[in-house]
């Protein structure tokens, strides 16, 4: 009976030293699987990431004076985007604003209208992919000062406006309002109207561990219209109030 009961405290005493050294060596190896996991998620992790909304004014430069269009209209635009800020100061930056405006048919191209001479209510949106520099400064480094350069794609579908019907003569009573509205469509996208090429300043100041609050300027060169010859027609300059959040 001792003998069994020797026995089985052996057995059990065994099983147990077997079990506790496999738990610790499973301990010990966890860490350096976690470890190699970290390294490889450190890059992605080091990068402030944040969504950001800005909100103000946005003027479209006309240079056209010989029809009845609007002398350089401002919209006000509401736009929506997201922050990639690298260790190194690098940034890479992508936005979507949106605003609409009204536009006529000269005959030739689509431009910014006045209330009483509108043919067509435009939806637009000009989507930004933008790549720069961050500099950080002040004691507590909370002054975020960036400058960037890039793409601009002008995205515009026009609409007939309200109280105008698609048999409504043109001013020179040469076509209708619907067909000037599938001119001013198609204006839009040809001769690469809808490209652009901006450079972009922002200030943001750190008021915590989740929000950025500053403002934004963004200055956009139209490459459709410097193509045509017709040079900085269609340009556009934006002011903006940036709100950060991560």
């Amino acid at each position: 009976m001792k003998k069994g009961i020797f026995a089985a405290l052996i057995l059990i005493f065994s099983l147990f030293s077997l079990f506790g050294q496999q738990t610790i060596s499973d301990i010990v190896a966890s860490p350096s699987k976690d470890s190699s996991k970290t390294e490889k998620e450190s890059f992605f992790s080091s990068i402030d990431k944040s969504l950001f909304f800005t909100l103000g004014p946005r003027l479209l430069v006309n240079t056209d004076s010989s029809t009845g269009s609007a002398p350089s209209p401002i919209c006000y635009s509401f736009g929506l985007g997201g922050d990639f800020l690298f260790q190194n100061g690098f940034l890479l930056e992508g936005q979507a604003s949106f605003f609409t405006n009204y536009y006529l048919w000269d005959g030739e191209k689509a431009r910014p209208a006045e209330v009483e001479n509108r043919t067509a209510t435009a939806l637009s949106s000009m989507i930004d992919f933008c790549c720069g520099y961050s500099w950080v400064k002040g004691q507590n480094q909370s002054h975020y000062i960036s400058l960037m350069g890039g793409t601009g794609i002008f995205l515009r579908y026009g609409l007939l406006s309200s109280g105008v019907s698609g048999d409504d003569p043109n001013r020179n009573g040469q076509s209708t309002a619907s067909q000037d509205l599938s001119d001013i469509n198609s204006s839009f996208y040809s001769k690469a109207n809808f490209l652009y090429q901006q450079i972009a300043f922002s200030y943001s100041y750190k008021m915590s561990d989740f929000w950025k609050i500053g403002g934004e300027f963004r200055f956009y060169i139209p490459v459709g219209s410097i193509i045509s010859g017709d040079g900085m027609d269609g340009a556009m300059f934006s002011l903006s109030l940036k709100l950060n959040y991560r």
